[in-house]
Parts: C-alpha cells; sequence; structure tokens
C-alpha cells in the first residue's frame, strides 16, 4: 500500500513542481527572446541612421568602405543612382542576391509605399523599416529610402540578416530545454525521496498500530479464554468450594482484562491528544515522601528493603503534575518490586539535575537489570524482558505509560545500570 502511495505522491509532486517549472522557463525564455529582438531591432536602427547620415554627408560611395560594412555587419547594401544600380551591383551580383533585391523593392512598394526607384526631383530624404521574411532567403531586417543629391535622386536598400539571431534563439530554446530536462529528473529523485522521508512516520505509525492491535489482541486472549473455561468448569461445579475457586479466578482475570484495557485507553487518549495534564508549582520532596509512605508496607511484605535518599539542601519547586507524578512512580516502584528478589532494595532518590535544568527522581533496585540491547526496547508498547515473561500482572504498558506521562510535563525518563548489580530509572522534571 505505501510503496503504491510513494509511487503516486511523486509523480503527483513531479508532475506539479515540472508543470511550474516549465511554465516559469516558457516566461523567461519569452522574455529573454523578446529581449534579443528588440536590441537586434535597436542595433539595426543605430546602424541603418549612421549608414544613412554617412551617405547624406559625402559626395560619393567609397567602395572599401562598402565592403566593410557589408564584411563587419552582416549588411546587404544595394544603391541606385536615379533608379540604376550602382556599380552594377558587382558584390552582389549572384542570381539570389538579385532577386532578394527585387523581393524587398516589391515589399517596400506594395506594403510601406517606398519607390526608391523614382526620379522626381525635390524629395526630400525619407526611408522605412521593416520585416522581411521569405522560405528562401531567410528573415532580414530591411531599410529602404532615397536620399536626395545635387545630380538626383539616390535609392538604397539596407538589408540585414537575422541568421545570427536565430542561432542564438536556437541555442536559448536547446539550452532552457536541457535545465529543463535535467531540473525535471532532479526534481523527481528529490519527491521520490522526499515522499518517501514523509512517508515514513506515517508507515512506522502503521506499523507500530498494527503491533499495539496483535499485542493487544494476543494479552487479551489469554484472560479471556481462562474466563470462558473458568465459567464452563463453573458451571459443572458440585460444591460450592469449586465454585467459589472459579469465580475468584474469573474476577481475578476480570480484574487483569480490566486493568489492561485500561492502560490501553489512557495510551490512546495520549495518542489522540487528549491526555490531561495540570501543571502546578510542586515540593518535590513531598512527592518523594507520599511515594514512600504508599510502598513502604508492600515492599516490607514482599521480603525488600525501601531506603530514601533527599539532599541535604533545600531543592527548587519543580513544575508538574503531583498525580501523574505518583503515577510514574508507582510504575517504576511496581517494576522494581517485580524484578527484585527477595531480601533486595530498592531506593528512591531526589537531587538537582544541571544536566537537564530540572528536579531527577530516582528508583534504583538491586535486582538483574536490564541487558543493554533491552534498555532502548523496555519503553515500546506491549514489550516485555525475558524476566518478566512469565509474570501475568505485566503486560508491557507500564514503562510506555511513564514515559508518556513524563513527556507531558516537558521531561525525559531513562535508564542507567547500578554499579554492581541492579538498574536505576531516572526521570526529570523542570523547575518553576
Amino acid at each position: 500500500m505505501f510503496r503504491k502511495l510513494h509511487w503516486q505522491m511523486t509523480l503527483f509532486s513531479a508532475s506539479i513542481t515540472s508543470l511550474i517549472l516549465i511554465s516559469l522557463s516558457f516566461v523567461c525564455l519569452m522574455i529573454s527572446e523578446n529581449s534579443l529582438k528588440k536590441n537586434t531591432e535597436a542595433s539595426f536602427q543605430k546602424e541603418v541612421s549612421s549608414i544613412i547620415t554617412h551617405l547624406q554627408s559625402q559626395s560619393y560611395i567609397s567602395l572599401p568602405w562598402l565592403i566593410q560594412l557589408q564584411g563587419d555587419n552582416h549588411f546587404v547594401l544595394y544603391f541606385y543612382d536615379n533608379g540604376s544600380p550602382l556599380f552594377s551591383q558587382h558584390y552582389a551580383s549572384d542570381a539570389g542576391a538579385q532577386e532578394l533585391a527585387a523581393l524587398a523593392k516589391d515589399t517596400a512598394l506594395r506594403y510601406h509605399g517606398m519607390d526608391i526607384l523614382s526620379t522626381k526631383s525635390g524629395v526630400l530624404p525619407v526611408h522605412t523599416e521593416f520585416p522581411l521574411t521569405d522560405s528562401t532567403f531567410g528573415r532580414y531586417y530591411v531599410s529602404a529610402g532615397i536620399i536626395h543629391k545635387t545630380n538626383g535622386n539616390l535609392g538604397f536598400l539596407i538589408l540585414y540578416s537575422l541568421e545570427a539571431q536565430e542561432t542564438q534563439l536556437r541555442f536559448q530554446r536547446l539550452l532552457f530545454s536541457v535545465v529543463d530536462v535535467a531540473a525535471i529528473v532532479c526534481l523527481s529523485l528529490f519527491s521520490w525521496f522526499f515522499t518517501g522521508r514523509m512517508l515514513l512516520p506515517i508507515e512506522q505509525s502503521q506499523n507500530r498500530q498494527t503491533h499495539f492491535v496483535a499485542a493487544a489482541s494476543h494479552e487479551l486472549r489469554a484472560p479471556l479464554t481462562v474466563i470462558l473455561s473458568g465459567a464452563d468448569a463453573l458451571e459443572k461445579a458440585d460444591t460450592p468450594t469449586e465454585r467459589s475457586h472459579f469465580l475468584r479466578m474469573i474476577r481475578a482475570e476480570g480484574t487483569r482484562m480490566q486493568h489492561l484495557i485500561a492502560d490501553m485507553l489512557f495510551l490512546a487518549r495520549s495518542d489522540a491528544g487528549g491526555f490531561p495534564v495540570v501543571l502546578k508549582s510542586c515540593q518535590p520532596d513531598l512527592l518523594l515522601l507520599d511515594a514512600y509512605e504508599k510502598f513502604d508496607l508492600p515492599i516490607r511484605q514482599k521480603g525488600l528493603t525501601l531506603r530514601l535518599k533527599l539532599p541535604e539542601g533545600q531543592l527548587p519547586l519543580c513544575r508538574c503534575d503531583p498525580e501523574r507524578v505518583a503515577q510514574v512512580l508507582s510504575v517504576l516502584l511496581d517494576n522494581a518490586i517485580s524484578y527484585t528478589p527477595s531480601g533486595g532494595q530498592i531506593t528512591l532518590s531526589l537531587a538537582a539535575d544541571r544536566r537537564h535544568s530540572g528536579i531527577r527522581f530516582g528508583v534504583a533496585d538491586t535486582g538483574p537489570g536490564i541487558p543493554n540491547r533491552e534498555k532502548q526496547l523496555i519503553f515500546d508498547r506491549f514489550y516485555r524482558s525475558s524476566l518478566s515473561r512469565k509474570d501475568k500482572n505485566h503486560f508491557g504498558l507500564g514503562l510506555s505509560i511513564a514515559k508518556e506521562v513524563t513527556v507531558s510535563m516537558h521531561g525525559t525518563l531513562w535508564i542507567e545500570d547500578v554499579p554492581g548489580k541492579g538498574a536505576v530509572f531516572y526521570f526529570t522534571l523542570p523547575t518553576g
């Protein structure tokens, strides 16, 4: 499912970004092409003005100047003295050039009313510029005009080939296309990795949810089986003693199911953001003393010793929810009782924690400890170490709940080894 969704999101993301990229590239290309065309036209107009000024100021046309002008600036010039070509146009006498000149003269006369072969006297200097496009000759800018001289009229055609401009435009289009293709490939790869990273937390959440449901079903199945078996046995019981035994068994398993369901609902509310926490300033030593008084008797009944370790100086107030702190301490003390052998010791401690800028609570035991490979796993839901697999009173949710509660109060929960033997759980709460 996630792989198909990954492909779909990648395709969607790459398509949208590619469409935006191509649209912007097209706009930029149009702007660049229009700028290039305007610059070329402005340059042509400037050169034409310079040529006309030169022709007006000179009494004759220098052939070297003409040849140099045509060679340097890609111009083709034709001059007509009172309607007759000058120099017999020997520098452009091929048939193609003559056809091009004829086409330009015809276009100037037909569409712009400019007759450069006119021999009328008293004609004022006049000229017109226009683009010329032909499938045979290509594209040109043309300037056609007449200059009045003492011995008559000088008609002229100035043609500027746009082949260089067309080459530059083709190069720009190819460059934009190559850049767009490369960018689309990069965007596709980025979309693949980006959508993969986006889907990773969702996939992990789905996997955790699937594992949670499977583990919850497994945990619920065991007490439910015992309850159903007990109910069947209760129907067949002959004596009050037997019936009382099966009723106690059913009630005990029902209580276990009730605790498990309560823990599951608590975690579900936490995931849904409905976790109730009321933060206020509290004295940390009083919170620890309350836990000590609550668990002193049960711990002594298990044959264990409970110690209390308080700092000598006065600690600042901590900002927390007292009921939730009691819940975390209950989970940690309950675990310590379960894993500490008879004759062992459990220690409650309190100290200032400079590293976390808060107050540190500790619950240490002299049990078997936690293997390094399990130190991070024990906070996962329904995870139970190999030492607690046979303990029916533990479902693997207590430490998960304790961590959720600690985080909700802006604290941190972790485990460390006790020098010699055992483990210690620490959690910190902010001061305030």
